[in-house]
């Protein structure tokens, strides 16, 4: 990959956190497996990673400070939460994720968005040249391809959108629109999760630019050059989660949760706080499946992850407390003799601890109303080297395509939710491990240094 020029990576996410003033050598990685697939890529082009730092931080980190072998390169906002909390969260992510009633159009959003998208076009034009790729990760930073592009001078550009793309007749709705297809066509290869979110992209195009592509490869071709639209679906660090589940700690630390819930099976939810995460049609779901089956009600655990959001919007404060009530309620209506079916965390784990929950289940319930990809569920089968464990997959999540020998479900529909929970804790165990066996196949073969390698490629091809 760029045997002519350096890669940069550009996320608004850096891949590590830095301790603080007392611990300042503590590193907590951030971005999983794919800071180190992409270790070797940058280090060997000279490249680096440009990240959102902080407003009073140094312009570079270099990698003696951080213990990788490339350096990171900070953008500077002085309205950093402006940028998180607005234009992304509340217009982006609920337009994306199909709920535009919580969409809230705000032209000061819009603006705060399109400074920070400035800032970091701005760190790549001082470091880059033609020669150069730049990789531009995720829907919080979708107007940089076409400011580096109309800029001049520009290097190679591949975008991954990480969430859902939405319809034309949704994603119609939003008045900046054609601003934000523009800017995206700045890139020399778009990458999306599944079919259907390249297929809505192109609708849009034509919808609202007059664009199709040329050819069934999905190549659109522009007055001076041609953009190709790609399916990638995202993978995850498959081997490192396999060695983690096998190593004593977590094992010795799933059997002790085990012994803790004292149930005979145990369901496992991992979200974070997000409507779009479908927590309460989850937890409405299992409390329909205690009602139809009282004979579980002493010998099931259902655990659910919640990890509370970077910043605390309306609509996490009220989804919260309706949580919390639910919670409260299937609580007070199956709790006996001090024996409850429900263990309810609002917090966030690291990953030998969510690789110990992931151990213990005997069910994962991963019922997104809609989610780009879905990790959680790659995440549990790679955990599941015993090839035991059943997967429940909302059937609107991206790795629905993929994990075909999940149990499907609709996860608006808590009969639904319910039938399949009953068929989970009722499948033989020829039929558990034949099923895991074929999900861990998948996810094994599309892990992160697959995805990463190949969408490497589609951009040196470029």
């Amino acid at each position: 990959m760029c045997e002519s020029g350096r890669l940069f990576f550009l996320s608004h996410r850096a891949p590590i956190v830095l301790g603080h003033r007392a611990a300042p050598r503590r590193r907590t990685r951030t971005v999983g497996g794919l800071a180190r697939v992409l270790e070797d890529a940058l280090e060997k082009t000279g490249g680096s990673w440009i990240a959102l730092g902080a407003a009073s931080g140094p312009e570079t980190l270099a990698p003696e400070y951080t213990g990788l072998r490339y350096p990171i390169r900070n953008v500077r906002l002085h309205d950093a939460s402006a940028f998180h909390a607005g234009f992304g969260n509340q217009v982006l992510w609920p337009l994306c994720h199909m709920f535009p009633d919580r969409c809230r159009f705000q032209p000061a959003f819009w603006a705060a968005h399109r400074r920070a998208n400035e800032a970091f076009a701005a760190a790549v034009q001082a470091v880059a040249d033609p020669r150069d790729a730049v990789w531009v990760d995720d829907f919080h930073l979708c107007l940089v391809p076409g400011l580096l592009r109309d800029a001049g001078r520009c290097p190679r550009i591949g975008f991954f959108w990480h969430i859902p793309f939405p319809p034309a007749s949704l994603f119609g709705i939003c008045p900046w629109r054609e601003q934000l297809l523009r800017a995206l066509l700045g890139a020399d290869v778009l990458a999306f999760q599944t079919d259907d979110d390249a297929r809505n992209f192109i609708d849009c195009l034509r919808h609202f630019l007059g664009l199709s592509p040329t050819d069934d490869r999905r190549r659109l071709r522009l007055p001076e050059r041609d953009v190709d639209v790609a399916v990638l679906p995202v993978g995850i660090d498959a081997g490192y989660l396999r060695e983690q589940a096998a190593s004593p700690i977590v094992r010795t630390r799933a059997a002790d949760l085990r012994a803790a819930l004292g149930a005979e099976v145990v369901i496992l939810g991992v979200d974070r706080l997000d409507y779009a995460k479908g927590i309460p049609e989850r937890l409405v779901g299992f409390e329909r499946f205690l009602e139809r089956h009282p004979e579980w009600r002493r010998r099931v655990s259902f655990v659910q992850i919640t990890v509370p959001p970077q910043f605390h919007l309306p609509d996490e404060r009220e989804m919260k407390r309706t949580i919390d009530e639910m919670v409260g309620r299937i609580l007070g209506r199956y709790t006996y003799e001090g024996r409850a079916p429900l263990a309810y965390l609002y917090t966030a784990l690291d990953r030998d601890r969510l690789a110990a929950y992931y151990l213990a289940a005997d069910v994962a319930l991963v019922t997104p109303l809609r989610d780009g990809m879905s990790l959680v569920a790659k995440e549990y089968v790679a955990c599941h080297t015993d090839r035991d464990g059943v997967l429940v997959l909302s059937e609107f999540a991206g790795a629905a395509r993929e994990l075909r020998d999940a149990l499907l479900v609709n996860p608006y529909d808590p009969e639904a939710i319910q039938t399949q929970l009953d068929a989970a804790l009722d499948m033989p165990p020829a039929e558990r491990h034949r099923r895991m066996q074929s999900l861990s196949a998948a996810v094994t073969r599309h892990d992160v240094e697959w995805w990463t390698t190949n969408f490497l490629q589609l951009l040196a091809a470029s």
